[in-house]
């Protein structure tokens, strides 16, 4: 099982390459930082974003108050934006999933409706946070001096499509119209709030293995709905 405190050590846990999706394929077992506000979002900017200060507890605190309600499992993925680890709440059991982003590699930041500023996945995931059972959850995120952590929803026993459809080889009619329907539900609720994913594609689509419910993740190369060229 990895420390929690791995979280924190910086940019070690990020390789070169693209984000790393979402992803829960096998079965699992059942503060102080800056907490954000999960609700819409009024504008988006580019650049670092705010700076670390006093407004930002230190780092020890942030991570004292994580695993006061965390326990971390396994590592699911890194890339050149963060990494994803498994991890269970501690209140109740639930399988979660934590994902840390340094500062420095987050492009775009927004605000959030009480006026916090925020990475535009946390806006972005906060606007679409009713609604639509196919759009992964954000449960709280937390600022660090040096990162944002994010906890996600995660089904106890869930796989990537990309996954799932490797090993079915095939699919019956009926059963791959219901997966894309579910696609098709998350593409109308995302542009109905004026999001854009930008990145779907299989490893990005969860599949809940006890329900058969999809689950559209990982909002990192987002953005709003604009009549211009959106940029790359």
């Amino acid at each position: 099982m990895t420390a929690l405190s791995d979280i924190f050590m910086g940019d070690s846990l990020a390789a070169a390459g693209p984000e790393p999706p979402l992803s829960c394929s096998r079965e699992r077992t059942p503060g102080e930082g800056r907490p954000g506000a999960l609700r819409g979002r009024s504008g988006a900017a580019p650049g670092p974003g705010p700076s670390a200060d006093s407004r930002v507890p230190p780092a020890g605190k942030a991570q004292e108050a994580l695993q006061e309600r965390y326990r971390l499992g396994s590592p699911l993925g890194s890339g050149g934006f963060g990494s994803v680890f498994a991890a269970t709440r501690l209140s109740d059991g639930t399988p979660v999933a934590i994902k840390r982003v340094p500062r420095n590699r987050i492009r775009h930041w927004g605000e959030l409706p009480n006026g916090t500023s925020a990475p535009l996945e946390v806006v972005l995931l906060a606007k679409l946070s009713s609604g639509c059972a196919s759009i992964i959850q954000l449960l709280e995120w937390l600022e660090l001096p040096d990162s944002v952590v994010l906890v996600l929803e995660c089904p106890e026993r869930c796989q990537e499509l990309s996954g799932f459809l490797a090993e079915r080889r095939f699919l019956l009619e009926e059963e791959a119209r219901g997966l894309f329907r579910q696609v098709l539900e998350a593409v109308r609720h995302c542009t109905s709030c004026g999001v854009l994913h930008r990145d779907i594609k299989p490893e990005n689509i969860l599949l809940d293995l006890a329900t058969g419910q999809l689950k559209l993740i990982d909002f990192g190369c987002g953005a709003f709905l604009q009549d211009s060229l959106h940029p790359v």
